[in-house]
C-alpha cells in the first residue's frame, strides 16, 4: 500500500502499489489527483509504503455563496479549537486511523466513503496537522488553516455537470427512440391503400361472375318430388297402367286407381293417417300424410281415364308398391303378412283397402319403369 496525504484537503490516503503513478480522484475533495510513485522507505507499523509529501500550491478560496441553506448554518469553531485532538478517546493506531481502500474496491478512488472512516480520516488529519500556538503565525500554517475552513464548507456542484448529464441522456433516449421505430418500420408489412381498393374491387367482381355463372348453368328448381329426397341425385320416372278384368271386357280400364311408393328403407317417425286418402277419391295435395310420404322418399298418386299413372323417385332404392283397385271388390279377405308390412307406415291398414282388389309388392328401381298392373 502507498500511504500519502491529499494535495488540497490534506486527507491520509492508502492506494495500493498497482496504482502507483496514475490520475485518481480523492474522496474527500473529489478533485483529480495524482498518486505519487512508491519510492519512499517501508513503514512497518503501518504496513504502508511512504509516499513523499504533495506540495501544492496555495489554495484561493472563494467566499460561499449564501443561500436558504447555509443561512442556518452555525458558524464554524476556532481553527485551533478544532484542530485540538479530542483527549478523551484512546490513541488511535495509524493504520486504523488512515483509510483503507481495497483495490478490488478502488477504481479510481471515486468510490463514496462509509461514514464512519470518514470521520476517524478526519479526526486523524486535524491530530497530524496540530501546531502549537506559537507557530500559528506562521504563513504555511495558516494556509493550512484555510485548506481545513474550505473542507467544512459546503460543496457547489457546478450546473455543468447536471447540463451534461442532461444531454448524455437526452442523447440516448434519442438514439432508442430512433432505434425502436426502425425495428417497428422493418416489423410490419406496409400495404397501400390503392391495393386495398383493387382487391376489394377483385373480390366483389368474383363473386357476381360466380352468381351469374350459376344462374346460366342451372337448369331449374327441381319438383316437390326431388326437393322432398335428401341427398337424391337422380330420379327415375315409374310409370304404368291399371286394369281388370270382367265379363265383358278382360282388359277394363281401373280409373282413379291409389297408387303409392313407399321407399323400403325409411320408415315415417309416426305411421300415416289415412283420412282423405283412398282409391276412387281425388289427392288433395295439401294433406299432411302426402306431404310427409314425398318427404319420406316415395310418391302417391291416381291412375287417370285411361288407367295410366306416373311417379318419380330416386333411383338406386328399393321401394314398396301400393296398388288399390277403384273398381273391382275384393272376394277374400288380405293376408295377414301383407297387413304386418303396410301396417309399418299406415295406422289402419284394413281401413285403407276398405275390401277392394290390392298389390303389394317389392320393387327394384334403377331406371326408369313400366309396368302393367292387372287386376284379375
Amino acid at each position: 500500500m502507498i500511504k500519502f496525504n491529499c494535495p488540497h484537503c490534506q486527507q491520509t490516503l492508502r492506494v495500493p502499489v498497482s496504482r502507483a503513478d496514475t490520475e485518481a480522484t480523492c474522496p474527500g475533495c473529489h478533485t483529480q489527483i495524482r498518486v505519487p510513485p512508491a519510492v519512499e522507505p517501508f513503514d512497518d507499523q503501518n504496513q504502508a509504503i511512504l509516499a513523499p509529501p504533495i506540495v501544492s500550491p496555495p489554495v484561493v478560496t472563494e467566499p460561499t455563496p449564501v443561500t436558504a441553506e447555509t443561512k442556518n448554518v452555525a458558524p464554524l469553531q476556532n481553527t485551533d479549537e478544532a484542530m485540538q485532538p479530542d483527549t478523551t478517546k484512546p490513541q488511535e493506531s495509524e493504520q486504523s486511523r488512515a483509510e483503507d481502500l481495497p483495490e478490488s474496491e478502488y477504481r479510481g478512488l471515486d468510490a463514496e466513503e462509509v461514514s464512519e472512516h470518514s470521520d476517524e480520516a478526519a479526526s486523524s488529519t486535524e491530530q497530524e496537522h496540530t501546531v502549537p500556538a506559537e507557530e500559528s503565525t506562521d504563513p504555511s500554517h495558516k494556509s493550512q488553516n484555510d485548506i481545513l475552513k474550505d473542507r467544512r464548507r459546503r460543496v457547489e456542484v457546478s450546473s455543468r455537470v447536471f447540463d451534461d448529464l442532461a444531454d448524455q441522456v437526452a442523447e440516448d433516449t434519442a438514439t432508442d427512440t430512433k432505434m425502436i421505430s426502425h425495428r417497428r418500420a422493418h416489423g410490419q408489412l406496409g400495404v397501400a391503400r390503392s391495393n386495398l381498393y383493387l382487391f376489394g374491387v377483385l373480390i366483389v367482381f368474383v363473386a357476381m361472375t360466380s352468381f351469374w355463372l350459376g344462374t346460366m348453368m342451372n337448369p331449374g328448381t327441381r319438383n316437390s318430388v326431388e326437393t322432398e329426397v335428401a341427398g337424391a341425385d337422380e330420379y327415375v320416372n315409374f310409370e304404368g297402367r291399371v286394369t281388370f278384368r270382367t265379363d265383358d271386357d278382360p282388359e277394363a280400364v281401373d280409373d282413379k286407381a291409389l297408387v303409392v311408393l313407399l321407399p323400403k328403407d325409411s320408415l315415417p317417425s309416426e305411421k300415416f293417417v289415412e283420412n282423405g286418402i283412398a282409391a276412387g277419391i281425388d289427392i288433395d295435395e295439401s294433406l299432411p300424410t302426402v306431404q310427409e310420404i314425398r318427404r319420406l322418399g316415395g310418391d302417391i298418386t291416381l291412375s287417370d281415364s285411361e288407367g295410366q299413372f306416373s311417379l318419380k323417385i330416386a333411383s338406386g332404392n328399393d321401394y314398396y308398391l301400393l296398388v288399390i283397385s277403384a273398381r273391382k271388390p275384393s272376394g277374400e279377405q288380405p293376408q295377414d303378412s301383407d297387413l304386418e308390412s303396410i301396417g309399418k307406415y299406415f295406422n289402419s291398414p284394413a281401413r285403407l283397402l276398405e275390401g277392394k282388389t290390392y298389390r303389394w309388392s317389392q320393387e327394384v328401381v334403377n331406371t326408369h319403369r313400366d309396368i302393367r298392373v292387372y287386376h284379375r
